[in-house]
C-alpha cells in the first residue's frame, strides 16, 4: 500500500507539472506601449487558446489656455479572438463597443480601429520600461505647467487685439423676424467689456412694421467665456456665452430665444448691407 501511495503522489506531481507546462504553452501575457507628444497609451493583453482579453490604458496631457495642465487617465477593457491576420478586438467605451484590428510586426503590435486606415504601432515592453515612459510624461506635464502662464498671457494679448479690430457681431433669426447686432466699444486686457446690442425686429403692426431697440451692455470675458449684463423692461438681465477659440464668433444666450445664438464678426460695410436689406424687407420696400 505504501508503494501505491507514493506512486499516486508521483502521478499527481507529473500531472501538475503537465498542467503548468500547458499554461505556459497556451497562455501568453504581453504589454505594448505607444508614446507621442503629451500622450501615453499602453495595452495589457493576455491570449489563451485563441481567446484574448486585456486592458487599454490612456494617459494624455490636457493643456487648455487659461487652465492648469493635467493628465487625464482612462482605461477600457477589451476582449477578442485571433484571426489569420492577427486579432479582432472589441473595446468597451462609454457604454458602446468599438471594434479594433491588431497584428504583430516583428514583436510589436499594429493597432487600428476597424474600418479606418490610420494605425498606431505599439512597441513591446517590460514593466520597467513602462515606468520610464510614465516618468517622461510627468516631465512633459511639468513643462506644460511652467509654460501655461506665458501661453495664457500671449493668448490674451492676441485675442483682445483681434477683438478691438472687429466692427461688430451680427445674428439674423432663421425665420427673419429679428436681427441682432452686438458692438463692443471698449475691451480691457483685464477682461472688462462695454458696448451695446441693437435689436431690429418685425412688430406685426401694419402702420409700423419695423422697430429698433438698443440695449447698453457691460460684461466680462477671458477669451473663452462671455457674459453681458443689460436692462430689459426695467429688470437686470444676464446673457451668457462663449467664444469659439478666437474673437471671430461667439454663442450667446438671448432672453427671447430658448437656445444660445451664434454671432459672427462683420465689417462696417457688411453690417450696413444687412441692416438696409433687413429693414427694407420688413417695411416691404
Amino acid at each position: 500500500m505504501g508503494k501505491l501511495k507514493y506512486l499516486g503522489v508521483a502521478v499527481l506531481i507529473v500531472l501538475l507539472m503537465g498542467a503548468a507546462v500547458w499554461l505556459v504553452t497556451f497562455m501568453k501575457s504581453e504589454e505594448f506601449v505607444y508614446k507621442d507628444n503629451g500622450m501615453l497609451h499602453w495595452i495589457e493583453m493576455t491570449s489563451r487558446n485563441g481567446k484574448i482579453k486585456g486592458t487599454y490604458h490612456q494617459k494624455e496631457i490636457i493643456d487648455e489656455i487659461g487652465e492648469v495642465p493635467f493628465i487625464e487617465e482612462k482605461k477600457y477593457s477589451f476582449t477578442g479572438k485571433t484571426t489569420e491576420n492577427g486579432f479582432e478586438l472589441v473595446l468597451k467605451s462609454g457604454g458602446e463597443n468599438r471594434q479594433f484590428d491588431a497584428s504583430y510586426s516583428e514583436g510589436d503590435l499594429f493597432f487600428r480601429e476597424h474600418g479606418k486606415s490610420d494605425a498606431k504601432l505599439f512597441q513591446s515592453i517590460r514593466k520597467k520600461e513602462l515606468d520610464d515612459y510614465e516618468k517622461e510624461l510627468q516631465e512633459e506635464l511639468q513643462v506644460a505647467i511652467d509654460e501655461s502662464e506665458e501661453k495664457f498671457k500671449s493668448f490674451i494679448r492676441t485675442f483682445f487685439s483681434e477683438l478691438k479690430s472687429i466692427y461688430g457681431y451680427l445674428y439674423t433669426a432663421e425665420n427673419g423676424e429679428y436681427q441682432l447686432f452686438v458692438k463692443i466699444d471698449e475691451a480691457l486686457l483685464e477682461g472688462e467689456l462695454s458696448g451695446s446690442l441693437l435689436m431690429m425686429q418685425q412688430t406685426g403692426e401694419k402702420n409700423n412694421p419695423y422697430e429698433e431697440i438698443r440695449y447698453e451692455l457691460n460684461g466680462i470675458t477671458d477669451g473663452h467665456m462671455l457674459q453681458f449684463y443689460t436692462t430689459v423692461d426695467g429688470k437686470s438681465t444676464k446673457m451668457k456665452g462663449n467664444f469659439h477659440g478666437d474673437a471671430s464668433s461667439f454663442d450667446l444666450s438671448f432672453w427671447e430665444a430658448n437656445q444660445k445664438l451664434t454671432f459672427n464678426a462683420v465689417t462696417k460695410e457688411q453690417f450696413k448691407k444687412n441692416y438696409d436689406e433687413f429693414k427694407a424687407k420688413v417695411q416691404g420696400e
